[in-house]
């Protein structure tokens, strides 16, 4: 049984662990537990912990000591803990260290995380922030509500996670698993940063180095996405951040701001990601 040791000491923030059943438990994916916007007091475990962990830092800088190293991990970084893994972390000095973190499971995310080149516990740079912070909030809500459907919702945002880590982190020792990823990460790259901007398949492939036939092939194969679907992916989540972060701002603005053209087209895309109008979220979010 997983000790929650979040109930000692001061602390701010929310968090929420979830309560699994068996047959849940055996699912390839599993969510553990998730904590948003999280006042980090020190942690220290001798003998690691029994899930994975991403804890990413919001503001303030944390330490984190692994294998006798010291790493400090400022705003727009984060770290990996294998289960096991002896580790201590903690604020830098007196200013308080805010995180999000998420904790997941499940017999198949070693041989995965192998795969994208996360091979070990370690700290990682992340390219865009943003992105994470939306799917740990996305996890978060839906354990504070719980329903039927939570241990599968749980397990896909699991996964997402997987593949938010091998799209968006980086360090010195992570290893390409192919040629072909390495010419992607160029171009999530210039999605993220041309976001509110046209972008056209040619353009894109351009950036591969590719033809944009094969770029399309070649994106799809690693991304289980079409690249329009997956930019549109992207402009919702970076949409969803702002309508949060900005209650009031006019939805149309927002809508211009990452990318879509008409407001309606933007309202049609998100309702069919997210399965509720702009509105909607806001409104849902409000009351948060």
């Amino acid at each position: 049984m997983i000790e929650n040791q979040h109930t000692k000491g001061w602390r701010d923030g929310e968090f929420y662990l979830a309560g699994l059943t068996d047959l849940e438990k055996e699912l390839p994916f599993h969510l553990v537990g998730v904590g948003y916007d999280f006042y980090q007091y020190p942690v220290n475990r001798p003998f690691g912990y029994p899930v994975y962990q991403w804890i990413q830092t919001v503001s303030g800088t944390g330490i984190l000591e692994l294998q006798g190293v010291r790493y400090e991990v400022p705003e727009g970084y984060g770290f990996l803990l294998y289960p096991g893994d002896a580790h201590a972390y903690y604020s830098a000095d007196e200013t308080p260290w805010r995180n999000h973190w998420i904790t997941i499971n499940g017999y198949h995310i070693e041989s995965m995380l192998q795969y994208i080149g996360l091979k070990k516990s370690a700290v990682f740079a992340i390219s865009d922030p943003m992105v994470m912070s939306s799917l740990i909030h996305k996890a978060l809500n839906l354990l504070k509500t719980p329903s039927e459907m939570t241990g599968l919702e749980g397990s896909v945002l699991a996964y997402q996670l997987l593949m938010d880590l091998f799209k968006y982190v980086w360090n010195d020792e992570k290893e390409n698993h192919s040629r072909q990823s390495s010419r992607l990460k160029k171009v999530f790259e210039q999605i993220d940063r041309e976001l509110g901007t046209p972008l056209t398949i040619d353009h894109l492939a351009e950036t591969a180095g590719v033809t944009p036939q094969y770029f399309c092939e070649l994106f799809k194969m690693t991304t289980k996405q079409r690249p329009m679907e997956y930019i549109n992916r992207r402009r919702i989540d970076r949409a969803k951040e702002i309508i949060i972060r900005d209650p009031h701002k006019k939805l149309n603005t927002i809508a211009r701001e990452v990318g879509f053209e008409s407001n309606s087209y933007f309202s049609t895309v998100f309702r069919k990601l997210e399965g509720i109008s702009p509105n909607k979220f806001r409104e849902f979010n409000s009351l948060l």
